[in-house]
This record gives structure tokens, C-alpha cells and sequence, in this order.
């Protein structure tokens, strides 16, 4: 079996997070191995040092509580486009095991824009079979 069509989606849009404040997904990683996180900002309106002034990941063992930074989980960001579809992509690619149940995305942009994370768990110990276990709206093994 291709353990990406085992995989299943977790993903947060917001048409409008304003500079420096925050965005944020709380993923449960329970009974998958690996994650491929995105954070994707729109194009920004206006020139910045930084795409983000924070991009990091956290864990905890509780949903909504006790989330602590991940040794070696911030990115420090570069600067972002102005034109174009996209202004940046950031990616965290996450070796699951031996970390704690649930994963925090979180980035404050450097400028006013639309942010999408978009996870990607693989690996599953149980393969999803639908959209339900997918993660998704709608769900096809081509």
C-alpha cells in the first residue's frame, strides 16, 4: 500500500491575520509516524525584513494546554514576495515519534495577509479508507 493514500489532512485559513498578531493549528498526531506541516502566506501588500517575527512548532501531551516550544522547531524567516500567487512557504517536516500527542503551528506574520497551515500526517498505523479518516471533504483512490 502508498502510505500517502493512508494519510491524513489537518488544516486552518484565515482570510486576514493582521502584522505580528497570531495564527495558529493545534494537530493530533495520534497513530502516524510523520508530518509534513505548510504554512503558506498570501503575497504581502508591502516590503518586509520577514514574512514571519515568529514560525515555530510546540507540543504537549493535552489538547489546548501545556504546549511547549520544540527544541530546533522555529524558522527564521526571509523576506516575502509582493507579486505572484504566493508571498512565502514555510515547511516543518516532523519525525513523530518519540514526540508528544498533539503539535502547535504557530506564526505571526511580518505584514497584514492571508494564512493557510495545511499538515499532512503520514504513516498511519490504521490506513484511512474515507474522507472522514482522511481528514477531508471528499475523499478518492485514483
Amino acid at each position: 500500500m502508498n502510505h500517502v493514500s493512508g494519510a491524513k489532512s489537518a488544516a486552518k485559513a484565515q482570510s486576514s491575520v493582521a502584522a505580528s498578531a497570531t495564527h495558529s493549528l493545534e494537530i493530533d498526531t495520534a497513530g502516524f509516524r510523520y508530518a509534513a506541516i505548510d504554512v503558506v502566506y498570501s503575497p504581502f501588500t508591502a516590503t518586509t525584513a520577514a514574512y514571519a517575527s515568529v514560525l515555530k512548532l510546540q507540543e504537549s501531551d493535552a489538547s489546548g494546554s501545556g504546549q511547549a516550544d520544540i527544541s530546533g522547531g522555529s524558522i527564521t524567516a526571509g523576506a516575502g514576495a509582493t507579486t505572484g500567487n504566493v508571498g512565502a512557504v514555510a515547511r516543518f517536516n516532523v519525525d513523530l515519534r518519540g514526540r508528544k500527542r498533539y503539535l502547535t503551528v504557530v506564526t505571526s506574520p511580518g505584514n497584514t495577509v492571508a494564512v493557510v497551515t495545511n499538515a499532512r500526517l503520514s504513516k498511519a498505523e490504521n490506513f484511512a479508507t474515507d474522507a472522514t479518516g482522511a481528514g477531508v471533504n471528499n475523499y478518492s483512490n485514483v
